[in-house]
């Protein structure tokens, strides 16, 4: 390579605007790949707010500030994954400095389940901290129009109504809808033939609360029904669980993409019958693997599968194992290929970097 090329490789990185991507827990996936797509035109710069243990929050949130006063001058955008104690901070900053902010939305941020204690509206004090991360931010991206407003009917709960303007309704932050997307060079079949099983990719079923909000409790009572199909969870911590485990059921620990590329190639059906989701990526990669997913009629599933698999209306055992009688009589061939082209068209990654670009991009011109 020639002297010439490096001084533009070099001048062309120095070039590059800097911006924050900031979340919380840990590096996920769907993190790792907007960072990825960012980075082609961006300096990112990362930062991982830890939420446990959860005594540490004070700290965490003095280790964010010191960052931010750090990079005060260097980084022109913030982008946050998720709204809570962490997304804060920043909308703040922005807000003080002429900066820009843009929280991306998962789904708990969006809802509230006071019966079970779960979404960021359900808990007085991160309810606070996320409605006025919303109404601070210079621009939200929602994963789905579910999370902006929608009904909800799958349960009869507290809260009819679910979505970040069901709980902050005068909000007046503007709200872009961006999809996740999925490489389909990679999320495809392995095997040719698919055995008599039901998947689920359930991180968390050894907790209760988990099992009730995921569905792993229906499916493990559907099981039941079904001796001759294997029903397989992929996912735990560890094997070793204090739930009543059916027969026919397989406990797997956790996988990297190409464990969870084979077992996907290897079932016939997908479930993800939660009660509360944002935009399910397992659901989307098993659908690329010509999984035929069951899901249950919650924010973005019912839309992600279209005709190519079965909607559960509501949580109900019976419901479920009448429409698991229907699938079998269907042909499963054709549905798990219309379940790979639905996602393969129409949830690219190219299409997410393009839309996320393009909105960076606006928001980083504006004066």
């Amino acid at each position: 390579m020639s002297k010439d090329t490096n001084d533009t490789s070099m001048n062309t990185q120095k070039s590059k605007s800097k911006i924050l991507y900031l979340y919380p827990r840990q590096r996920s996936s769907f993190v790792a790949k907007d960072i990825k797509l960012l980075s082609e035109r961006y300096e990112v710069v990362e930062f991982l707010f830890r939420t446990k243990p959860k005594f540490l929050l004070p700290f965490e949130l003095v280790r964010l500030k010191l960052f931010l006063l750090r990079n005060l001058f260097s980084i022109k955008l913030y982008v946050v994954m998720f709204a809570g104690y962490w997304s804060l901070l920043p909308a703040i900053f922005a807000k003080i400095f002429g900066k820009r902010n843009l929280i991306i939305t998962g789904g708990t941020d969006c809802v509230s389940f006071p019966e079970i204690g779960y979404g960021n509206f359900q808990n007085p004090l991160i309810a606070w901290f996320t409605k006025q991360s919303f109404k601070l931010s210079t621009r939200i991206v929602a994963l789905h129009s579910s999370m902006i407003l929608a009904d909800y009917k799958y349960l009869p709960l507290t809260y009819k109504r679910q979505g970040i303007k069901a709980f902050v309704p005068n909000l007046k932050t503007e709200i872009d809808i961006i999809e996740n997307g999925y490489d389909a060079a990679f999320w495809r079949p392995q095997d040719s033939s698919k055995s008599k099983t039901f998947l689920s990719v359930a991180l968390g079923i050894e907790n209760a609360k988990t099992r009730n909000i995921k569905g792993y409790d229906l499916i493990l009572e559907v099981a039941k029904n079904y001796p001759s199909y294997e029903f397989v969870f992929v996912g735990l911590s560890s094997t070793q669980v204090d739930f009543e485990v059916p027969a026919n059921v397989q406990l797997h620990g956790k996988t990297n993409a190409e464990g969870l590329r084979k077992y996907y190639s290897q079932s016939q059906f997908y479930l993800q019958l939660s009660m509360s989701e944002g935009f399910p990526n397992a659901l989307c990669e098993a659908m690329l693997c010509e999984c035929v997913p069951i899901v249950s009629a919650v924010a973005s599933m019912p839309e992600i599968v279209g005709s190519s698999g079965f909607i559960l209306p509501q949580k109900d055992l019976n419901l479920l194992t009448q429409i698991i009688e229907k699938a079998l009589q269907s042909d499963l061939e054709q549905l798990g290929k219309a379940a790979r082209h639905r996602i393969s068209s129409q949830y690219t990654e190219q299409m997410r970097a393009e839309k996320l670009n393009s909105l960076i991009k606006n928001l980083m011109d504006k004066k």
